[in-house]
């Protein structure tokens, strides 16, 4: 059973993501983000989740995963 969801809109449309582990979740969604040219970074994410302390974290990881690439191609 998915207990968390992330949306992400990327310029080749939204990828909806459903997890039953805040680990699982990070991993699905950085994938996700890896396909994302660094010059379309930062894209929205949004994280739901029932516990609002664990979507916090996830959603700041999420965060931090794309100012390190766009940090590691001059982007920024």
């Amino acid at each position: 059973m998915a207990n968390i969801a992330i949306q992400i809109d990327t310029p080749q449309g939204t990828r909806l993501l459903a997890a039953s582990s805040i680990r699982e979740a990070a991993l699905m969604a950085e994938s996700v983000l890896t396909t994302v040219a660094q010059t379309d970074l930062p894209v929205p994410v949004a994280v739901a989740c029932t516990d609002t302390d664990s979507a916090d974290r996830l959603l700041n990881y999420l965060a931090d995963v794309q100012m390190e690439r766009m940090l590691a191609e001059g982007t920024l």
